[in-house]
């Protein structure tokens, strides 16, 4: 793409030279220019982007302008004189709600969405402030053009402004409904469109080798059999209360915070049973937070309905913020979010727009500090099996890398949760591997400073990273050829798109992934999918009315602790030590 937008700088220079400034009176205060303009999801790609320029490109060969941030302050005739200009979808929104949209003021030669996806809602400030934007040439970068629905295609279609099917009615008649009623010939008008409109590259062309991939089955420990099933029967007989007293939600979020703490206790041991939670009853901690609303399928912004896969990365659509009346917001609507807080101000307080609750300004975002102090003095006296485990599989490769004279390993090493990550950086340090380390709620300056002196650093060849956090953000990632797994993930995407990281171009090495499952356990029930499954099949964990939830909740149980119902004395009886 780079390639292209070297190629074409000639004819760029021409376009802003022919089109004179108001040559139309939709463009009265629009100036051409020569620039093209690249809008991506986070600060992180923005580091990327430049990484590449200046990995491809003779110095000086193109002027280069951030967008963002300090960077904003910049006179337009400035900014015309650039090549390309790099700025955030948030970073446009916020203009936009704030009446300071000095983009818009462009007519950009070439306008680019990296990960496209991101605007798949027309209803959106951000689709308007983005669609707001005039170019004389439109692309979209994206793997996944259709995430949730054809509507999505339908967006990006508007977006491009392709004739006739820009209009979304038009589009729905022509290529959704032909799809969804199965019509004969049902894809031969999308097909058409897209071979018209989309220019495909697989990974095939990458040309690298398949991954090696090893799943490392594990058996708790006596002692954690015993805390494990005492933990379960806990949870079934407080689920029981609920149901047989007819309180349906309850019963709900009890299943729910079982879930969420049996995959807390296969990674973190007795650490997981301590239950912090918020007055309002999430858990304190960001991670487990999202954790326990992907469990119960609300782990979307309740404004535009995007997935969230991380927690308090601003300027990151797919991170989510908490509200203090228990909503979450993606990075996007969060701007939106504040400046309905700001108009409707009033002796210091304000009124949330989504359910009304008044309170102190200052108090409606949940604050991830304090969670972070606390999980950063965490003290562990005995390590969980799995942790240990882990520990020997690093341990291991380095003392192999001795004896390796051509190249060493570097690995990463992914957890959905960062309190994981605290308990294994603390075992790391017991036995003196150093380490860089990575979660959300570090600035995108500290992660970006980070992810260099990974790739950069000879001694140092161990990276502890949030799964949120590594599923979006940098090339970098591909310094290491080992990756480890520490937990099945309830959404497998996430997992996926973290892996895509390190496996990408660029890549020179084979890589090895290893997966780290606790038999017995809820987790093989996520890495066969069979909760999910039957979330989806049951809409959601509700437990009805109708059926007392005996049925439902023997399932949920014997998939969380499979030996549960044939071992109403499994807290007594412990299996057979570790091999």
């Amino acid at each position: 793409m780079l390639a292209v937008i070297v190629n074409s700088l000639g004819r760029a220079l021409d376009y802003a030279v022919t089109h004179t400034r108001g040559s139309t009176t939709s463009w009265q205060d629009i100036t051409p220019s020569k620039t093209t303009l690249v809008v991506v999801p986070s600060s992180l790609l923005l580091d990327s982007w430049e990484e590449e320029i200046r990995k491809h490109l003779l110095p000086e060969t193109v002027v280069v302008h951030r967008y963002h941030g300090s960077d904003k302050a910049i006179d337009l005739s400035d900014l015309l004189r650039k090549d390309i200009v790099l700025t955030t979808y948030a970073t446009i929104a916020t203009d936009f709600c704030r009446g300071q949209a000095i983009l818009s003021h462009v007519a950009w030669y070439r306008l680019v969405l990296d990960e496209a996806h991101y605007i798949r809602n027309p209803s959106r400030k951000q689709y308007r402030a983005i669609q707001s934007i005039p170019a004389h040439i439109r692309w979209c970068l994206t793997g996944t053009p259709i995430q949730n629905s054809l509507e999505d295609l339908g967006a990006l279609v508007k977006f491009l402004r392709v004739p006739v099917l820009e209009d979304l009615v038009v589009f729905r008649r022509s290529i959704s409904t032909p799809i969804l009623t199965n019509t004969n010939g049902r894809f031969a008008n999308m097909s058409t469109l897209l071979q018209a409109i989309c220019l495909r590259r697989t990974k095939a062309l990458l040309n690298q080798p398949e991954p090696i991939t090893m799943t490392t089955l594990l058996q708790l420990s006596p002692k954690e059999h015993i805390q494990y099933h005492d933990y379960a029967e806990g949870c079934r007989h407080a689920i029981d209360l609920a149901v047989s007293g007819h309180s349906i939600q309850k019963a709900n979020q009890h299943v729910i915070q079982a879930i969420l703490g049996m995959r807390l206790f296969c990674n973190d041991g007795e650490k997981a049973l301590i239950n912090r939670k918020h007055a309002r009853g999430l858990p304190i901690e960001p991670e487990e937070a999202l954790s326990f609303l992907q469990t119960s399928s609300d782990a979307k912004c309740i404004n535009c309905d995007c997935d969230i896969v991380a927690m308090y990365q601003r300027d990151d659509q797919s991170s989510g913020t908490l509200i203090v009346c228990q909503h979450l917001l993606c990075g996007v609507c969060l701007v939106e979010f504040e400046t309905d807080l700001d108009e409707n101000l009033e002796d210091g307080r304000s009124r949330c727009p989504i359910c009304g609750l008044r309170a102190d300004i200052h108090s409606f975002l949940v604050n991830p500090s304090s969670a972070e102090n606390d999980s950063d003095k965490i003290k562990v006296t005995e390590y969980p099996t799995k942790l240990l485990s882990l520990l020997d599989n690093v341990r291991n490769q380095s003392i192999r890398d001795k004896w390796q004279v051509s190249f060493s390993t570097n690995c990463i090493i992914f957890s959905f949760w960062k309190t994981t990550l605290d308990i294994t950086a603390s075992l790391f340090d017991k036995y003196s591997i150093s380490c860089f380390r990575i979660h959300g709620t570090l600035s995108a300056s500290k992660r970006s400073r980070i992810l260099t002196d990974f790739e950069e650093s000879s001694t140092t060849r161990v990276l502890l990273i949030t799964l949120g956090t590594g599923a979006v953000g940098s090339n970098k990632l591909k310094a290491a050829n080992i990756i480890h797994i520490v937990e099945p993930q309830w959404n497998p995407s996430v997992e996926n798109q973290a892996i895509g990281r390190v496996i990408r171009l660029g890549q020179e090495r084979a890589v090895t992934i290893i997966r780290y499952i606790m038999k017995d356990t809820i987790e093989e029930a996520v890495q066969s999918r069979q909760l999910r499954k039957l979330q989806l099949a049951r809409g959601g964990f509700g437990l009805s009315k109708e059926v007392q939830g005996s049925d439902r909740v023997s399932a949920i149980m014997s998939l969380m602790c499979p030996s549960i119902l044939n071992d109403k004395s499994g807290a007594n009886a412990a299996p057979p030590s570790s091999t």
